[in-house]
């Protein structure tokens, strides 16, 4: 077992030097734990050395397995803590990029909720792009995710948590940055390159041609970066982007009505139910927007 978690916080990582300080260990006995383990699996998980830390092929597969193993443990872990009227586990939480700037964003005061009640439970808290966070809920290996999810999935159950609303931005150095708004038309517009989230489902397209030039991005980060690069144009969340309007390094093209909202959304596996831990968790949630909404 001490080696399957030693093997997944490699991975999980990037590298030994990465893992060293969650682990508590030196790289050499590291290396001499991953060694072993290939040893007694019978074949080698992973390339090391000058040219950097890469999974074989089989390693792949083998972290896979590990991570479901360990992730089955600590849920079994938590249905015992159940028996005996106590949480106990590890609850595993993913969400998207960039949220901690919106005043809306009800996790931080959910969290501390729900560790102001006597627990004996560990937080896994993971970024990832909405696809990503689909796909790790399915699998298992996260309890509930929260983020924009276009494409539903009728194993999961999504519940409505609150909007995010979004300007359309070009960044100091930009042509049109300087410009007063009665000289901007959505056609002159048109005529310049603008960046695309690509899991906004070409949601933050609407307003352009199909054949527009534009640049695609993973994250709000990216994003950001396309933007203040002179360069590009495109939506960020108005709470993200607001730090670099203050410091006139951005600027909303907002008399040309581009606004729009996305919206952020809990969700869960339909089947199985979610573990009592994630239960919890959810009502302190709903708990934290319901205080915010109030407010």
């Amino acid at each position: 077992m001490k080696h399957m978690r030693t093997f997944c916080t490699v991975v999980e990582y990037g590298g030994f030097v990465g893992a060293q300080a969650s682990l508590g260990m030196s790289q050499p006995a590291i290396s001499t734990h991953i060694r072993d383990f290939e040893i007694r699996l019978g074949f080698r998980l992973c390339h090391r050395g000058r040219s950097g830390f890469r999974l074989t092929e089989k390693g792949e597969i083998t972290y896979r397995k590990c991570r479901e193993m360990l992730n089955m443990i600590a849920d079994f872990d938590a249905d015992l803590g159940e028996l005996r009227n106590k949480l106990t586990g590890v609850l595993r939480v993913g969400l998207i990029d960039n949220t901690v700037t919106n005043r809306e964003f009800p996790i931080p005061d959910a969290i501390n909720r729900f560790y102001s009640r006597d627990n004996d439970v560990s937080l896994s808290l993971t970024v990832l792009s909405p696809e990503d966070l689909e796909r790790e809920l399915l699998s298992g290996n996260i309890h509930l995710a929260i983020g924009i999810f276009s494409n539903r999935h009728s194993a999961v159950r999504y519940r409505h948590l609150y909007t995010e609303a979004h300007k359309f931005y070009c960044g100091k150095g930009h042509p049109l940055f300087d410009l007063p708004d009665d000289e901007i038309t959505l056609e002159t517009l048109r005529k310049h390159p603008i960046s695309s989230r690509t899991y906004l489902q070409q949601a933050d397209l609407q307003y352009f041609r199909k054949n527009h030039n534009t640049a695609s991005v993973s994250n709000m980060e990216a994003q950001a970066i396309l933007i203040t690069s002179g360069s590009f144009m495109g939506f960020l969340p108005v709470h993200y982007a607001q730090q670099w309007v203050k410091r006139g390094e951005m600027r909303a093209l907002e008399h040309l009505g581009l606004n729009w909202s996305s919206d952020f959304q809990l969700a869960v596996r339909s089947s199985p139910a979610p573990k009592n831990i994630a239960r919890v968790f959810v009502e302190d949630i709903e708990a934290s927007i319901n205080t915010l909404s109030s407010s």
